[in-house]
């Protein structure tokens, strides 16, 4: 005797197609992570976040709550000591995969993240390494080998998703660099010292920053030379960051001639889905085309 479901919860189950029962846990550190990590395992499962986007990684401190997913969860996707510090010890309490996408520093120790800047703060490597679309090719890669590794059962899925982000993501750089190449003589500051990859990447003429850590305010001397580079009218733009009040960059161009712009360093407004890390690279290059355009 054969069992008819009725029609409205057959209607549901073509409307709300199910994950697979095994779908994978998967947990990034940060939402540009979790934004590569959603194109590697679109249609399996919807990657987790550790550290809100309003927040900042150099000072983060996890909730409860957050701890039982790392425990729970069957990949940990992180950038590495260098940036988020306060990871090392919970990770090392959990049965997950760890995904490190950036190896330690020979000789590197709980201090290793920082090196000294004009503001007095240390910061020895440029953890940033979203900010570089060839780095974050990279680091598809092994979120690809990572997540074969751990789920075989959907590693033709896993490897098609990788292909079509790879292949976007190579045609996207491409129109990028030609978008940003009329911009590479226009100076311009930022807020904190967290774009130098998609600068150097795009050959871009950063001046410098305002701080190295967003939760420190930067000396009076450094603000002093800024304000004497702004004088001089050899920056169009300054971008602030919508994470932090930054009435200093206010301080600093007020009288000046320097336009406004926002960078966002961890995509706050970008949601999570196959192509989201590339809209959050559109999202970048188009504020550097606003604010570095204006004549």
């Amino acid at each position: 005797m054969s069992i008819r479901l009725p029609k409205f919860l057959m209607f549901l189950t073509l409307l709300f197609p199910a994950l697979p029962a095994s779908a994978l846990q998967v947990e990034a550190s940060l939402k540009p992570l979790q934004l590569v990590a959603a194109a590697l395992v679109d249609g399996l499962a919807e990657p987790g976040l550790l550290v809100p986007p309003e927040a900042s990684p150099h000072h983060y401190a996890l909730k409860p709550s957050e701890m039982r997913r790392i425990a729970a969860a069957d990949l940990v996707i992180w950038v590495g000591p260098e940036l988020e510090l306060f990871l090392v010890k919970p990770l090392q309490q959990t049965e997950a995969h760890i995904l490190q996408l950036m190896d330690g520093e020979p000789g590197a120790d709980e201090d290793a993240h920082r090196h000294e800047g004009e503001d007095g703060h240390h910061h020895d490597v440029d953890a940033h390494i979203w900010m570089d679309p060839a780095l974050m090719l990279e680091a598809a890669q092994k979120m690809r080998d990572a997540l074969i590794d751990i789920a075989p059962e959907h590693g033709d899925r896993v490897a098609a998703n990788y292909d079509r982000f790879a292949a976007a993501l190579l045609a996207r750089d491409k129109d990028l660099r030609q978008r940003l190449a009329p911009l590479r003589d226009r100076g311009f500051f930022v807020f904190h010292d967290a774009y130098s990859r998609f600068v150097e990447h795009y050959g871009l003429r950063q001046l410098g920053y305002f701080t190295v850590d967003p939760g420190r305010q930067p000396g009076a001397r450094h603000l002093g030379e800024i304000r004497s580079q702004l004088a001089d009218q050899e920056a169009v733009c300054v971008f602030s960051e919508p994470q932090f009040r930054a009435a200093v960059v206010e301080a600093v161009t007020s009288g000046t001639s320097v336009r406004h712009g926002e960078l966002d360093p961890l995509a706050r407004d970008i949601a999570s889905g196959p192509d989201a890390y590339l809209l959050y690279l559109d999202a970048l290059a188009g504020e550097f085309e606003r604010c570095l355009n204006a004549g």
